[in-house]
């Protein structure tokens, strides 16, 4: 009886089992042998090893390093990748460093990779699954050899007759004088006062101490606000008195921006040493639901290889690690997020996304509010609506939510008086006349927040007596002039909810 794996795959060899995971050499439908990796994730440090595989695996595709045919399945009780049989080749380290780059943050090397090639593209043709952790053992210590001590200085043996010392004596005299001298010199050399160098560039300082006899050294500093080549600090300071050969160390000016480090695929734990090491921090989390391991990174923002400060601070997108139900995801919440950040998080969580700007005090590109509101689970692809903060302007834009005013017609032009009769008393034009009516709503207890319009149009104008983000529990009353008829407008998050006369 010819056994299948998936339903599909036929067994042709079963490989020696290696802790959760199994080889076999099989043959897919299409008639295509290779080598199928089966894992049996049974405990958490098998999912994770599996996990780890896949987001290397993805890393690979998405950089171009994966062949076709690879399949990759994740679904409960049938963990395995298939990999097509391809003919290997040794390609040089040089060109082999690209993929090896792309697998260090999963902890492959290139003893796990067989290699082949298409077209001139390297790709991989095999990763060997990692199924215990790999911990570097620090280098063995050599203890130091000891060197024997060195035999005592034979004693001198003076000849007994006095003349032949004379010539060591006449060089004893000269040596003597000489080293007098230079002691002299040595210990009365001028003295100069250092200027202050703070703000020159090298050469400038060069130049200006370039007749002290100093010992001039430079260092590296790292100050985005400052010119580059400026120098930044010396020692000793400005104003000291120093002599000849003396160290002057003088620290330059060399602004360096780095670049988010690869984070994608990481546990969140290890994602926070990289960032450190990389001299940047943790500014925010944001969890979604994902297939990954709880606390597996998704994504960063800025993302992987963006230039950022030193210091800066970097938001994550981590899995919550409960996997939301088929073709479903939760909302998360992007209150306070830049437009830019929110459309991100949105395709990450492949959602749709409807930008519709609001004239608002908040800063220009803030998303103020969204619909619908977070922690909610929606299908793939569902859009959401997002309201994101605009500068007032004249004209109201296309997308805007608000309806425009109906503004009463344009009265019509006066025609001429009649000539009026000679004693009677010319009527006086009434205009409309000033009332004063109160106008008050209390926001609905199931809206825990939203963004508020409050207008009153009457016979003159159309008057904004509010507009603004609100939360609960929220109510407005307030006594405002109208001149003649009048109706009341409210509008919350974009929709007319009140429209009356007063």
């Amino acid at each position: 009886m010819v056994s299948l794996l998936d339903e599909k795959f036929t067994i042709l060899q079963e490989e020696p089992p290696q802790s959760f995971l199994q080889p076999y050499l099989v043959q897919s439908p299409e008639g295509v042998k290779g080598l199928l990796y089966w894992f049996e994730v049974h405990t958490p440090e098998a999912r994770a090893a599996f996990h780890r595989y896949k987001n290397a695996l993805r890393r690979l595709q998405a950089q171009g390093f994966l062949p076709q045919g690879v399949v990759v399945s994740a679904n409960p009780g049938r963990y395995y990748v298939f990999w097509p049989e391809l003919p290997r080749v040794a390609p040089r380290p040089r060109r082999l460093r690209p993929v090896l780059e792309a697998l260090e943050p999963f902890g492959y090397g290139a003893s796990d990779l067989e290699i082949s090639e298409e077209n001139g593209q390297l790709l991989v043709a095999n990763l060997r699954p990692q199924t215990t952790p790999s911990n570097p053992s620090p280098p063995p210590s050599h203890p130091q050899t000891e060197m024997p001590a060195p035999p005592p200085p034979a004693k001198p043996r003076f000849r007994s007759h006095w003349a032949s010392w004379l010539p060591g004596l006449l060089m004893l005299a000269l040596g003597g004088l000489g080293l007098w001298q230079a002691t002299f010199r040595y210990l009365n050399p001028p003295e100069y006062v250092l200027p202050d160098l703070v703000g020159k560039t090298p050469r400038q300082a060069l130049e200006e101490v370039r007749s002290y006899g100093l010992n001039v050294t430079f260092t590296e500093g790292n100050d985005i606000s400052r010119p580059k080549d400026q120098i930044l600090e010396q020692s000793p300071d400005p104003g000291t008195r120093v002599k000849p050969g003396r160290r002057l160390e003088l620290v330059v000016n060399k602004p360096r921006l780095g670049t988010v480090p690869s984070l994608s695929g990481r546990s969140l734990e290890d994602a926070r040493r990289a960032l450190e090491a990389s001299g940047y921090r943790i500014a925010s989390i944001t969890r979604i639901a994902s297939g990954d391991t709880a606390d597996t990174v998704l994504a960063s923002i800025p993302p992987e290889g963006q230039p950022l400060g030193p210091g800066e601070g970097v938001r994550l997108l981590v899995s919550s690690g409960a996997r939301p139900p088929a073709r479903e995801t939760l909302l998360p919440d992007l209150s306070g997020l830049s437009q830019e950040e929110a459309l991100y998080i949105l395709s990450v969580a492949e959602l749709q996304a409807q930008v519709v700007r609001v004239a608002s005090g908040a800063p220009e590109g803030t998303v103020i509010g969204q619909e619908p509101g977070p922690g909610v689970v929606l299908p793939r692809e569902t859009v959401v609506r997002l309201l994101v903060a605009a500068q007032p302007v004249a004209n109201l834009p296309k997308a805007s939510p608000f309806q425009p005013p109906r503004l009463a017609p344009p009265a019509p032009e006066p025609q001429p008086a009649p000539p009026a009769e000679p004693g009677l008393a010319q009527p006086t034009p009434a205009g409309p006349q000033e009332r004063r009516v109160n106008v008050s709503y209390t926001l609905p207890e199931n809206i825990p927040n939203a963004v508020v319009v409050i207008t009153v149009q009457d016979e003159v104008l159309v008057n904004t007596v509010f507009e603004g983000p609100v939360q609960q529990p929220w109510s407005f009353n307030q006594e405002v002039v109208v001149r003649g008829s009048a109706i009341l407008r409210i509008l919350v998050n974009g929709q007319t909810v009140v429209e009356t006369p007063l």
